[in-house]
């Protein structure tokens, strides 16, 4: 399973010069789950507003380098789909 095959990066222009990023399933049906905001600088860097794995600002030099980070980060935390571990517990309580 690649990246690509997990994540579909969109994207979603908000003016000239800022973006929203998108994660969009594979199912049509489910909606999209917000990645970052990125703005281009005066400098003509990118500055990323993380939303989805906590809170953090970083600047790229370029979109791809935006896109390849966010593409690390959700492959990061992708489920394994195992199944969970149980937790040992006591017998309920019978009442005589």
């Amino acid at each position: 399973m690649t990246i690509g095959d997990v994540h579909r990066l969109e994207l979603v222009p908000l003016g000239d010069e800022s973006w929203r990023l998108c994660d969009r399933p594979a199912d049509d049906e489910s909606d999209e789950a917000l990645i970052a905001y990125v703005e281009r600088t005066a400098d003509h860097r990118y500055e990323t507003v993380w939303v989805y794995g906590g809170p953090r600002v970083e600047t790229y030099f370029s979109l791809e380098d935006v896109l390849m980070s966010a593409a690390r980060r959700l492959s990061n935390m992708v489920s394994t789909d195992s199944k969970p571990i149980p937790i040992p517990h006591r017998a309920p309580l019978r009442l005589r």
